[in-house]
């Protein structure tokens, strides 16, 4: 009988084998993605995430985010109930999106300023599609419906953040239960106090820098593997209307969002469509977001469920939107 692992090890290794015969039959496709995934990466992801990365890596070395964190915490630490350094996370995510979210709390949790539960409700909170995102690329660009910019803003992101509640009260309801009102380690109580003070030097901003590009470049590897998958799915899988387009969403959200907005059906669909897949973060996103958790150990596998469920929410509040509110 085959093991789970070995099984999973020769999924992967077919699936591999398979994009690979797929790039070699259908190449143009290949070649289309691969080029379309590196001008969205050089045009719009370098340069908007890669000083992000360099002056947060920084301000997290030297403490400056822990000040912010303190201006913030009287807000966000009531409102989310998060410690005073867990309010800094939250502000990057919210602002800059997926996956910077995720680097920021993955960043934090490695540098020993959050304990592991924290950083888990945080990695599923946080790491979003960027608003700027949401307001111009879907509402204006794709959907040609501006007034939709607050309503899909009020979607993605509250369904992220009941989500993330409710995964984050479902384990602290198993923990309770397991442990049966055994408190945690005291190593795990006490990481988030045990940072060293870091002042600023030329050797802390270099090895900033060499992060920055390393996990952009990572990033970029991602969204262009994710690319050649979409469009190699667009080349073979039947023109079915919106299935297709949803499907290329799946793998990649901009090409799938895209697609979606460019088929002929209801626009109060399309927002629909978009919303979950705006939520889901696509599996290009998974991905990326995997990548910059490095070796900081938190659970890809909470995360996903995190996202499956924020998906849900964001469906079932696009669906009172555009049958109750939507004009």
């Amino acid at each position: 009988m085959i093991s789970v692992h070995r099984f999973k090890s020769i999924l992967i290794k077919g699936f591999v084998l398979l994009f690979f015969i797929m790039m070699l039959v259908f190449p143009h496709a290949a070649y289309k993605g691969a080029a379309s995934g590196l001008m969205l990466w050089f045009l719009n992801v370098l340069p908007t995430l890669l000083p992000f990365i360099i002056v947060s890596n920084l301000m997290i070395k030297i403490n400056i985010a822990d000040k912010i964190s303190t201006v913030l915490y009287p807000v966000l630490g009531k409102l989310f109930k998060v410690s005073s350094r867990g309010s800094y996370p939250i502000l990057v995510g919210f602002l800059s999106g997926m996956p910077m979210g995720a680097k920021t709390v993955a960043d934090m949790y490695s540098d020993n300023r959050l304990d592991s539960d924290e950083a888990r409700f945080l990695l599923g909170m946080c790491n979003n599609v960027s608003p700027v995102f949401i307001l111009n690329y879907i509402a204006v660009n794709q959907l040609n419906m501006p007034e939709t910019r607050v309503p899909l803003f009020a979607i993605v992101f509250g369904s992220s953040i009941i989500s993330s509640v409710i995964v984050r009260r479902c384990h602290d309801y198993y923990i309770k239960r397991k442990q049966a009102g055994i408190t945690l380690s005291a190593a795990s109580v006490s990481k988030s106090h045990n940072s060293r003070q870091i002042t600023f030097s030329f050797e802390v901003l270099d090895k900033s820098i060499m992060n920055g590009f390393e996990v952009i470049t990572r990033i970029g590897g991602y969204i262009i593997l994710f690319s050649i998958l979409a469009q190699i799915t667009n080349e073979i899988v039947p023109s079915i209307g919106f299935g297709k387009a949803f499907l290329m969403g799946i793998f990649e959200i901009t090409t799938g969002i895209a697609q979606i907005c460019r088929v002929h059906m209801d626009g109060n669909i399309k927002i629909v469509l978009v919303s979950f897949l705006a939520a889901f973060g696509g599996l290009s996103g998974l991905a990326q977001t995997k990548s910059v958790l490095g070796e900081s150990r938190l659970s890809i596998k909470t995360y996903i469920k995190t996202k499956m469920l924020s998906s849900i929410i964001a469906v079932l509040f696009s669906l009172l939107y555009v049958l109750f509110l939507k004009g």
